[in-house]
């Protein structure tokens, strides 16, 4: 393969790479408001995620429990949740560990399907982050 076709492979392949990458925040605009889906891995139910405004709704599909938590939006493509309350008691303990916490997430890829997340305990970069996706549509 000679040079020509080296950069051309390049001037082809390096845009398409690249695609995806980097999140507008025309973007993240859309998935402020919504229904989301999330199936975590090694995790027998999924949930419906529903944000509007500065609320975000959890339903357990499988048992319909839900849980509630205040938004906000830190910059276009990244929030806190902050835990309001459950629809089903929970333990003191359980309460005090959600209300001594704040989930931080960034949105970091969004497609026609789905977008992707890293989101953490306190910190985007703490010990318990993780990336998951939420996808558009029920499976």
């Amino acid at each position: 393969m000679n040079k020509r076709h080296i950069a051309y492979l390049i001037a082809l392949i390096l845009p398409l790479s690249m695609f995806g990458q980097s999140v507008k925040s025309d973007d993240c605009n859309k998935i402020k408001y919504g229904t989301f889906y999330f199936y975590p891995a090694n995790a027998q139910n999924g949930f419906a995620v529903i944000r509007k405004k500065s609320l975000q709704e959890e339903i357990n599909l499988k048992t319909s429990d839900t849980s509630f938590w205040k938004i906000n939006w830190t910059n276009a493509c990244e929030f806190n949740l902050k835990f309001i309350r459950k629809s089903h008691p929970i333990s003191d303990e359980e309460k005090d560990f959600y209300n001594a916490h704040v989930s931080v997430v960034k949105i970091t890829k969004i497609t026609r399907g789905y977008y992707v997340f890293k989101g953490g305990l306190d910190s985007i970069n703490s010990k318990s982050a993780m990336t998951d996706t939420l996808w558009f549509k029920a499976r």
